[in-house]
C-alpha cells in the first residue's frame, strides 16, 4: 500500500496548529517530529479526531497552509461575450396611455407566478474550542522536540531526505477537490487506483450511517479538499466514480509537489466527475482526465453561478476571475425598437393585448398607475413585452415584464454588460446576469455594471425563487464601472423572505432603514449595505437576522446608540459598523454611548470592526468572550479609562487595533497570552485635536510582549510609555514596524533588536535616550529590509533619517 496522508478539508481552523508551533518553537513546520505527532494523535483523549487531523496537517503545513479558504462569500460575476442584436425594419407605432384599458371587474383567470425556490443549503464544519485546544496541545508539549533556535520557513533536510514519506520509485503529489456549487460532492464515491490493481491509492466515500465519510474520517459534505498521494513513476492510473449527485460541479486536480520549496509545482492532470486514465509525465500511460465537461450546456449553467466566499478577515477586494470568466466588455449598442405593431386586425382592446394587460395587473395590481404612465420604465417594458410576446405562458410573461422593467428602470442601454437582454430570440434566463432554475430567477448578479436610475418595485414578484441579489459596488471599482441608484432604501425588498445574499454596496442609497426591512430576512445569510448614505438608527427588526452570517452597514451616517438586539444575531462572523462618524453643526455624530454588554454573546464572531465612531466609556469585558475572534478593531473612537485584561483570553486573535482613543491604561501582561497576534495597535491615546488630556497608555513596557512570536507590526507610539526598552521586543523574530516614538522611554536601544531580521521600520525619536551615552547598534542599521530609522539627532545612528 502506498503511503498516504489524510485528506484535509479547508474549513477546519488552522489556530491550533499556529497554536503548537509557537508552544514548540520548531525551526519549521516538517521539523515536528512524525513520531511525537503520533504520540499526540494516540493520547489525545480530549479533541479526538479533530486533534488527530491537526497534527496530521502540521507534516504538510508547508502546501496546505496556503490552500486554506475562507467559508464565507465575497462577491464576484461570470464572463459574457460581447453582443450585437439584429436589425429590425419592420413598422410599428405606439399606443397612448388612454388606450390602456383599466382592470375589468373579473379579471381573466389567470394562475399566479409562484417561482418556487430551490431548497438553499449551506456547508458548515464542526468548530474546535480554541481554549480546549490550546490545552490539550499543552499538556502534551513534553512529547515534542524543544528547538530554540531563530524559526525560519526552510523546509528540514531531514524531511526532504525522506522523499516526502513515499517510496524512491514514487513522487510525492496534492490531490486538490473542488466543488462548484458549494453544496459538497454528497454520495459520490472517488477512487483513485492502479490499472493492474485492486488496491486503492486514493478512496472517498460512500457516506456511512452517521453521515461521515466512512474513509479519514472527512465530512460528507465538504466543499474542497486537499489529499498527499505516492504516485508511481511508471503506473498508470484511473479516476473512478459511482452514487454521483453532482456530477457537473465537482472538479479535481493533481500537482507535483516540490520537496525543496514545500510548494505545489506542475498540474499533472485535471478531471471532472466522469471516469479517466492518467500517468505521469512521460510514461506511456493512456491520458484521458481533461477537465472538460461534457455537456456545453451543463457546463454553461455551472460557470454562471457567482461564487460566494464570505470575508474572514477584513473588506477585501475578490479575487479576479480567471481568464475563461472574464467578462467581455461590449461596445454601447441601441436596443431594439419597442412599439406597438400596426395591424388592422389586432387593434387596442383586442383579445391578446387584454390578456396581456389582464395577465400583468392580476400580478402587480399596484402597478397600474405606472402603466398608465409613457414615461415609466414599467409602460415601456409592457409595450416591448406586447412587441415580443409569442404564445408565452402568464408566468412567462409576468417574468420578461418584470425584468424588462428592472432594465428600463436602471438604464439598461447603457450598462457595461447587457448580453442577451431584450432579444426577442433568448429565453430570459439566457440574459446577462440571470440564472434561473426550472424558468424560475434564483439570482442576479450585475454588481459594478455602470446602472443609474432607480429599482423598480415590481422586482418583489421574484419573492418566491430570488435568493441572490447583488447590484453594488465594491470599494476600490472605477467611476467608470459604479452602480448609481440614488434613492430611498427599497422597502419592498423587505418582502423578498427568499433572499440569502444582498449586495447594496456603494450605490448611493439614502433615507433611514425602514422599521420592518428586516422583519422577514430569517434566511439572509450576507448583507452588504455600507458605503451609502443611510441615515438613522438601527431598526430593532434587525433581531430577525436569525441567519446572518456577514453583516456591513460601514461607511453611512448611521447614528444613535448600537443596540442590543445586536446580541441576538449569533450567526454572526463578520460584523462591520465602522466610518459612521460626522461632525456638522448638532456637534459629533455616529454610533454613539457605550458598547453595549450583549455584544459578548456574538462567539462566532470573527471580525468586529466599530471604528470612527464616537462611542464611549470602558472597553467591554465582554469582548473578552468572543473566543472565535480574529479582527478586533475599536479605533477613532471615545473609549476611555483601563483597558480589560479579559481579551487577554483571544488567543485566536491576529488584529488589534484601539488606537487614537481616551485611553488612561497600561498594557496588560495578559495581552502577551494572544499568541495568533500578528498587529498590536495602542497608538495615540494621549490627547485628541481639541487638547482633551488623558494619560494614554503609560507605564513600562511589559516583558510579555516577547511572548507574541508572530508579531509583525508594534505601535505605541505618542503615549506616556516610560523605563528602558526591553531586550525582549529582539525576540519577535517576524516584527517588521516597531514603532515607538513620543514616549518617556530610556537607553540604551537594544542590541538584541537586530534579531528582527524582517524589520522595515524603526522609530524612536521624541524619547529621553541619552545621545551621550547610547547610539543606533550597527547590527541593526545592516538589517536587508530596513528601510527607515529615526532617533534624535543628539544620537549617533548611520543609517537613520530625519536630521
Amino acid at each position: 500500500m502506498i503511503n498516504m496522508v489524510r485528506l484535509d478539508f479547508r474549513h477546519r481552523s488552522t489556530s491550533m496548529l499556529l497554536t503548537l508551533l509557537t508552544f514548540t518553537e520548531a525551526r519549521t513546520w516538517r521539523s515536528i517530529e512524525i513520531g511525537a505527532i503520533n504520540a499526540i494523535i494516540d493520547n489525545d483523549p480530549l479533541l479526538g479526531s479533530s486533534s488527530q487531523l491537526a497534527m496530521e496537517d502540521m507534516t504538510f503545513m508547508y502546501s496546505s497552509f496556503a490552500s486554506v479558504s475562507a467559508e464565507y462569500s465575497i462577491k464576484s460575476s461570470s464572463a459574457i461575450p460581447i453582443y450585437n442584436p439584429p436589425s429590425d425594419t419592420t413598422t410599428y407605432f405606439t399606443p397612448t396611455p388612454s388606450s390602456m384599458p383599466s382592470m375589468p371587474d373579473e379579471p381573466t383567470n389567470f394562475i399566479h407566478a409562484q417561482l418556487t425556490a430551490a431548497p438553499f443549503r449551506t456547508s458548515g464544519a464542526p468548530s474546535i474550542n480554541p481554549s480546549a485546544a490550546t490545552e490539550s496541545i499543552t499538556s502534551q508539549i513534553n512529547l515534542i522536540p524543544n528547538d530554540t533556535s531563530v524559526p525560519t520557513w526552510s523546509p528540514s533536510a531531514q524531511y526532504e531526505a525522506t522523499n516526502g514519506n513515499c517510496n524512491q520509485d514514487e513522487i510525492l503529489h496534492r490531490l486538490v477537490m473542488y466543488d462548484s456549487n458549494g453544496v459538497g460532492w454528497d454520495s459520490t464515491a472517488f477512487v483513485i487506483k492502479e490499472t493492474d490493481s485492486l488496491n486503492a491509492t486514493f478512496q472517498k466515500g460512500p457516506v456511512d450511517e452517521t453521515g461521515v465519510n466512512s474513509h479519514n474520517n472527512s465530512t460528507s459534505n465538504a466543499v474542497n479538499g486537499t489529499e498527499y498521494l505516492c504516485l508511481k513513476r511508471s503506473a498508470c492510473y484511473s479516476a473512478e466514480f459511482s452514487n454521483e449527485t453532482m456530477i457537473y460541479g465537482i472538479l479535481w486536480e493533481i500537482y507535483q509537489v516540490d520537496l525543496a520549496a514545500g510548494i505545489d509545482t506542475t498540474l499533472l492532470v485535471s478531471g471532472t466527475g466522469y471516469g479517466c486514465q492518467f500517468g505521469l509525465e512521460g510514461s506511456a500511460c493512456v491520458k484521458s482526465c481533461t477537465g472538460e465537461f461534457k455537456d456545453d450546456h451543463l457546463k454553461q449553467i455551472l460557470t454562471s453561478v457567482p461564487t460566494t466566499n464570505y470575508p474572514v478577515i477584513s473588506p477585501t477586494k475578490p479575487p479576479t476571475p480567471p481568464p475563461s470568466l472574464t467578462r467581455t466588455r461590449r461596445p454601447t449598442t441601441p436596443a431594439p425598437s419597442v412599439y406597438l405593431p400596426q395591424d388592422m386586425e389586432v387593434s387596442f382592446g383586442s383579445s391578446r393585448y387584454k390578456r396581456l394587460a389582464n395577465v400583468i395587473l392580476d400580478a402587480s395590481p399596484n402597478s397600474q398607475e405606472a402603466l398608465s404612465n409613457e414615461q415609466s420604465p414599467q409602460y415601456t417594458a409592457f409595450v416591448w413585452t406586447y412587441n415580443t410576446e409569442n404564445k408565452l405562458s402568464d408566468k412567462r410573461i409576468v417574468l420578461r415584464w418584470v425584468l424588462a422593467s428592472f432594465y428600463f428602470g436602471l438604464n439598461g442601454d447603457n450598462w457595461l454588460y447587457n448580453k442577451g437582454w431584450l432579444s426577442g430570440n433568448n429565453n430570459e434566463c439566457e440574459w446577462y446576469g440571470i440564472t434561473c432554475l426550472d424558468g424560475a430567477v434564483t439570482q442576479i448578479a450585475l454588481e459594478e455594471n455602470r446602472m443609474t436610475g432607480e429599482i423598480v418595485p415590481e422586482l418583489v414578484l421574484l419573492k418566491n425563487s430570488l435568493y441572490y441579489l447583488s447590484i453594488g459596488n465594491d470599494y476600490d471599482t472605477p467611476e467608470e464601472e459604479r452602480n448609481r441608484v440614488v434613492m430611498p432604501v427599497p422597502s419592498f425588498l423587505g418582502d423578498m423572505t427568499y433572499l440569502t445574499y444582498l449586495n447594496l454596496e456603494g450605490l448611493g442609497l439614502t433615507s433611514s432603514i425602514p422599521d420592518n426591512l428586516f422583519s422577514s430576512w430569517n434566511r439572509l445569510v450576507s448583507l452588504y449595505m455600507n458605503d451609502n448614505d443611510i441615515t438613522g438608527t438601527l431598526p430593532k427588526s434587525l433581531a430577525n437576522l436569525k441567519s446572518i452570517q456577514v453583516l456591513w452597514l460601514g461607511g453611512n451616517s448611521l447614528g444613535g446608540s448600537i443596540i442590543p438586539e445586536i446580541g441576538q444575531l449569533t450567526t454572526l462572523v463578520d460584523l462591520s459598523l465602522e466610518s459612521n462618524f460626522r461632525e456638522d453643526k448638532a456637534g459629533k455624530r455616529g454610533f454613539v454611548t457605550a458598547l453595549p454588554p450583549e455584544i459578548g454573546r456574538l462567539t462566532n464572531l470573527e471580525t468586529l470592526d466599530i471604528s470612527d465612531n464616537a462611542l464611549s466609556g470602558t472597553v467591554p469585558i465582554q469582548l473578552g468572550d468572543l473566543i472565535s475572534l480574529r479582527r478586533l478593531d475599536l479605533s477613532n473612537n471615545f473609549f476611555e479609562n483601563q483597558l480589560p485584561t479579559a481579551l487577554g483570553r483571544l488567543q485566536m486573535l491576529e488584529e488589534l487595533d484601539i488606537s487614537f482613543n481616551w485611553l488612561s491604561s497600561t498594557i496588560p501582561r495578559e495581552y502577551g497570552d494572544m499568541i495568533s497576534l500578528t498587529s498590536l495597535s495602542l497608538e495615540s491615546n494621549y490627547k485628541d485635536e481639541s487638547g482633551y488630556f488623558t494619560w494614554g497608555i503609560h507605564s513600562t513596557l511589559p516583558t510579555e510582549l516577547g511572548k507574541l512570536k508572530n508579531l509583525k507590526h508594534l505601535l505605541l507610539n505618542d503615549n506616556y510609555l516610560s523605563g528602558t526598552l526591553i531586550t525582549e521586543i529582539g525576540q519577535l523574530y517576524f516584527l517588521e514596524t516597531l514603532h515607538l516614538q513620543n514616549n518617556f522611554l530610556l537607553g540604551p536601544i537594544p542590541l538584541e533588536y537586530s534579531n528582527c531580521v524582517l524589520l522595515e521600520e524603526i522609530l524612536l525619536e521624541g524619547n529621553n535616550i541619552d545621545g551621550s551615552l547610547y547610539s543606533m547598534p550597527e547590527d541593526i542599521c545592516r538589517l536587508p529590509e530596513l528601510e527607515l530609522a529615526r532617533v534624535d539627532c543628539k544620537i549617533s545612528c548611520s543609517c537613520c533619517y530625519g536630521c
